[in-house]
């Protein structure tokens, strides 16, 4: 098996790492750094989304796995001595797979793609944007930014806003908002909006210098514009234990009661 490996130098120790590759290398498998067919990411979550884009060109023909070293590890539930047993699984092929398709945001020929979220954001001034589904007027909205999300990203930023949690096996665009402006004046939803997977959402921005986050990365500042978002065809293939349960995660993850 080629296996590529991405971690943070800075966060992950480096005798840690060098057995990890000990390991991998006497079970006869490979490391490379490009074309790999298994990516282990070794950290938290950012180190996944990270491992996400460095390989976003060549999603179609690689397998993600993740060791947690961090702390809430949503997307991974190998702990970092699990070393082992991980290579086990892949090996036997011991593993459920949850198969994620990217967001895309497209502003004019430029395109972003997101695990969990794509944000429009005008750090200076209320972002002023019409908002279109299905090329249907929907609102003007006026406020901090908007964020639309995937199934799989409404537990990270979505749902710090009151955004729905959404099971990753539904495929979903979900729209909400970040500090709208709500009066006699200006109101908009003020709601979360959940969308079937063949939607298609367009803001036509009129403020200028907006930004465009998508997962941990940022854009250069654009002018006014319009931005579409839909679900991509490039998917990413997540591996978990052969018992993995979304309810179960959800429960480890933001209440840990039993």
């Amino acid at each position: 098996m080629k296996i590529a490996l991405v971690f943070k130098s800075e966060k992950v120790d480096e005798k840690f790492v060098s057995n990890i590759k000990e390991q991998i290398v006497s079970r006869g498998h490979q490391i490379v750094d490009a074309n790999p067919e298994v990516v282990i990411f070794i950290g938290g979550d950012g180190t996944f989304l990270k491992a996400v884009h460095q390989f976003v060109d060549n999603l179609n023909n690689v397998k993600f796995i993740g060791l947690c070293t961090g702390h809430l590890g949503f997307f991974f539930d190998y702990a970092q001595n699990d070393i082992e047993l991980l290579l086990q699984d892949l090996e036997k092929q011991n593993y459920k797979a949850v198969d994620l398709h990217l967001l895309k945001a497209q502003v004019g020929k430029q395109e972003f793609y997101a695990v969990n979220e794509i944000r429009i954001e005008s750090p200076f001034h209320s972002l002023i944007s019409e908002v279109y589904v299905n090329d249907e007027y929907l609102e003007t909205f006026r406020g901090n930014g908007l964020v639309v999300c995937s199934s799989i990203g409404s537990t990270a930023y979505n749902k710090s806003l009151s955004g729905a949690v959404v099971s990753p096996t539904v495929e979903t665009l979900q729209l909400s908002e970040i500090a709208p402006i709500n009066n006699v004046i200006y109101s908009s939803l003020h709601s979360s909006l959940v969308l079937d997977k063949n939607s298609k959402i367009t803001l036509k921005t009129k403020t200028d210098n907006i930004l465009i986050g998508y997962d941990q990365l940022v854009s250069d500042s654009h002018p006014a514009c319009s931005v579409e978002f839909s679900l991509s065809d490039k998917k990413v293939s997540l591996l978990f234990k052969s018992d993995y349960s979304y309810i179960k995660l959800l429960n480890s993850k933001f209440i840990g009661k039993k």
